[in-house]
């Protein structure tokens, strides 16, 4: 260990070569774990089991839920963007779609995917959103859950273009995004959050139409609203509800759109 220490110190008159003994040091020294490779330094959640997560007493379940709520729509050939470590892919796999494939640009979640979940009907790929390798009018479904909102204004439509080309004409995308009257920006990986109605004018780009819902908690029968921070843990899946009315105060927003406005060919 001293000869290594010995060789990082002489490598400091080259910071790159500085920086390549420090990875080394730690990546086999120290292990970073699976979960820290895949999480992408709190980013993205790592879940290995469904049922756990369901089961789980903290905020996880919201995930679990946005899948939930999407299953009893997607059929067919569905494509889930920004996949991440492949449990909610898995999940529409084993329950409703016939074919489904997840993309995630990280290679570390989609090697995670490929480890832990895995099913005749599911595929994962290494892929960037916004420049997806699929042919157009390919997928009966989109599904693409808290992406958005990690993307800056410009490429949100740039993303949304490249999901609606995919998507079949008489298909459907089921997307999600933090609203932002409510977090207000306070996520540091978030470039840019949308309100209800800049969540709405930017599908109606790509879509006729457009329905809104909203993801909120409900504590001993009372929505929480703006109060949604105060409840991290302690929680049932049944606290959770996708409302339709007063989708303002929620602290989540999900859309159902079809009818695109464009034809690829």
């Amino acid at each position: 260990m001293a000869k290594k220490i010995n060789f990082l110190i002489k490598g400091i008159k080259n910071p790159i070569k500085a920086l390549r003994h420090v990875f080394w040091l730690v990546n086999n020294k120290f292990k970073i774990t699976e979960n820290a490779k895949v999480s992408g330094g709190g980013e993205r959640l790592v879940l290995k089991d469904w049922q756990s997560a369901k089961n789980s007493r903290n905020f996880i379940l919201s995930h679990v839920q946005r899948y939930e709520w999407a299953l009893s729509h997607v059929k067919g050939h569905c494509l889930d963007i920004a996949c991440g470590c492949g449990y909610g892919t898995h999940h529409l796999a084993k329950n409703n779609a016939n074919k489904i494939i997840g993309v995630d640009i990280s290679l570390d979640a989609i090697k995670f995917a490929q480890k832990y979940y895995k099913s005749e009907n599911l595929e994962f790929l290494t892929m960037d959103a916004l420049n997806l390798k699929f042919e157009n009018n390919s997928f009966n479904a989109v599904v693409c859950f808290e992406i958005l909102e990690h993307l800056r204004a410009e490429d949100q439509y740039r993303f949304l273009e490249g999901l609606t080309r995919v998507l079949k004409n008489d298909g459907s995308l089921y997307v999600t995004s933090p609203n932002a009257v409510i977090h207000r920006g306070s996520y540091p990986f978030h470039h840019k959050e949308l309100t209800v109605a800049e969540f709405k004018q930017l599908l109606s780009e790509f879509y006729k139409n457009v329905n809104i819902f909203g993801q909120d908690l409900i504590i001993n029968g009372i929505r929480q609203g703006d109060n949604w921070r105060k409840y991290q843990s302690d929680l049932s899946y049944e606290n959770f509800i996708i409302a339709q009315d007063d989708i303002e105060s929620c602290y989540g927003l999900l859309a159902i759109c079809k009818n695109k406005i464009k034809s690829y060919s």
